[in-house]
């Protein structure tokens, strides 16, 4: 029966995703795949940008001065050591959504189950005692472990995967990757990058309590998100598996065997391993870049105009980047835009202490990063191509790998940050006179350009080169039609009847149209009726102006196929 098989929550219709269309529709992209995200997103995100921030100027756990040599090693190795039990806590759980089985698929289930463990693994972080003492450091591991190792773990398995599991369709699939990135990035990065530098640090400076008491309130708000995906969210590829008897467990060492014998998703891995180490990196650094670089510690306006600035392009430029997509492709479009966005950050590397000339490379650098926002589509498209290869789908492992790349680069970007600040002697925020801060010192300083500036530099460039070898995207339409073919053949072999995502979707758009043509029928007759109209008149009227504006749109698409 499967892990959650006698689930008698997860049997019940009540938990049943409110997506019943074939197609994707316009609640699952706003709700399920755009707003849904964004409170694991806001925790993720406020969590990786100042968790640091929180034990190096709150609980000082970072000062030379203050503490052993012995007690400084750890803080700086723990975040790299601890993601070993994340490594396998993701395989772990890969399996067990692999394994998974019940009326709301193999990934949804475990959304709905994490909501409230990203909550209380939160709040848990910030309840680390203020006294310096061996409890202190134990309380931060646990509690570091707790949300990276097991909440988000769960959580993030389990999204990571709903984009491929979302439908087969290539172009449904990509706008889902688009909504769902946006959804983790824009507004979550906007609220951390803003809100937290111009309105929340100012206030809560290094006052424990007030820290204590923002992140309780943050984590109640983002209870309520996970759950909206959860309920607007549908796994059509498990659904078609399972109506084509597919549905089977694959060993972990045949599933293993499946992806590292492929050089696409060994190369996707490669990308997301730099992607995700780039992103995490800047993310830890960006408060401590802005408070001792470009700024003066918690000025409440230097973050926050480098954050606005660059964020920017996120909300016009994704207009611009969907059809760019579509005539260009998802490849060949990242290339141009990482490379656009390496030349910003070696402009922004040569004028880091120059506040315009900083944002006017932060603006062009969201703009070339951009369409880092399909990569979710590149993945699935990946999974596809496995499955048409090996012979198999890579669902649970590909999900175990990708959050365990997610996850042990929060450790690496945090291991690396906490070691170049405590070995190049950085100081805790000190109030030397009234709004007057201690300053750092040039070895530091140079550390935090190079963590925000410099291995992104390095991190775009490498992920431009995998791009130009990833070329899956090529492939699709004959990986698809050759997918359909082997899924039908084998249904017709039990004597069933198999119809494609494609095929079901274009049944129930002939249906829906059926019903609405009944209606509009229904309508005319009772306005004639009312009004004394002729039905036959107006029908006639009504069918002129339906031929007229078909006819208009034959020439326009014959228009431009011509061109």
């Amino acid at each position: 029966m499967g892990i959650l098989g006698k689930s008698k929550l997860f049997a019940s219709p009540k938990f049943d995703s409110y997506v019943k269309s074939a197609n994707t529709t316009g609640a699952e992209k706003w709700l399920g795949y755009f707003f849904g995200p964004m409170g694991a997103a806001i925790l993720n995100f406020t969590i990786i940008s100042y968790i640091t921030v929180f034990y190096t100027d709150v609980l000082n756990m970072a000062d030379p001065k203050s503490h052993s040599a012995l007690w400084l090693a750890i803080f700086a190795a723990f975040p790299i050591v601890s993601k070993v039990i994340d490594a396998i806590t993701n395989i772990v759980m890969g399996q067990i959504i692999e394994k998974t089985r019940t009326r709301q698929g193999k990934a949804r289930p475990w959304i709905f189950i994490a909501a409230p463990l990203l909550s209380i693994a939160c709040i848990l972080m910030f309840l680390i005692p203020e006294e310096q003492s061996t409890l202190q450091l134990v309380l931060v591991v646990l509690t570091y472990n707790l949300f990276f190792s097991f909440a988000y773990t769960v959580y993030n398995m389990s999204h990571t995967l709903m984009v491929p599991l979302s439908t087969s369709n290539v172009k449904q699939r990509d706008t889902l990757s688009l909504f769902t990135n946006m959804g983790v990035n824009m507004l979550p990065g906007v609220v951390v990058s803003l809100l937290f530098p111009a309105v929340l640090m100012p206030v809560l400076g290094y006052d424990y309590k007030k820290w204590m008491t923002a992140m309780i309130i943050i984590a109640a708000i983002a209870l309520p998100f996970t759950v909206l995906e959860y309920f607007f969210t549908k796994e059509r590829v498990t659904e078609a598996a399972t109506s084509a008897g597919e549905v089977k467990s694959t060993s972990f060492k045949e599933q293993l065997k499946a992806c590292f014998t492929s050089r696409s998703w060994v190369l996707m891995i490669l990308f997301m391993l730099a992607f995700q180490i780039m992103s995490n990196i800047m993310t830890i650094s960006l408060p401590y870049f802005c408070n001792w670089v470009l700024g003066t510690y918690n000025d409440g306006t230097t973050q926050m105009f480098l954050s606005a600035v660059g964020k920017a392009p996120l909300g016009f430029g994704v207009f611009l980047l969907w059809p760019l997509v579509r005539k260009f492709g998802k490849r060949k479009v990242m290339i141009i835009g990482f490379l656009i966005a390496a030349a910003a950050e070696v402009l922004c590397w040569i004028f880091a202490k120059n506040m315009g000339l900083m944002l006017v490379g932060s603006f062009v650098y969201a703009i070339g990063f951009l369409p880092s926002y399909v990569y979710s589509a590149l993945m699935a498209d990946t999974l596809d191509y496995i499955e048409y290869e090996k012979g198999i789908r890579a669902d649970g492992l590909t999900a175990s790998i990708f959050t365990i790349i997610t996850t042990v680069s929060v450790g690496i970007g945090q291991g690396i940050f906490n070691l170049g600040l405590s070995s190049t002697g950085y100081e805790s925020p000190r109030l030397i006179s009234e709004g007057v801060y201690n300053v750092q010192n040039a070895a530091t300083q140079s550390f935090i350009t190079f963590a925000y500036i410099g291995i992104p530099l390095i991190a775009l460039v490498a992920m431009a080169i995998i791009m130009v070898f990833l070329k899956v995207e090529d492939k699709l339409p004959m990986v698809h039609e050759a997918l359909t073919a082997r899924r039908k053949a084998e249904a017709e072999a039990r004597g069933e009847v198999y119809l494609s995502q494609e095929e079901k979707a274009a049944l129930e758009q002939e249906e829906n149209d059926r019903i609405a043509e009944e209606n509009r029928v229904k309508e005319l007759k009772e306005l004639c009726e009312k009004k004394g109209l002729n039905f036959e008149d107006e029908e006639a009227k009504y069918q002129a102006k339906l031929a007229e504006k078909k006819a208009k749109e034959a020439a326009r698409a014959a228009k431009k196929q011509k061109k």
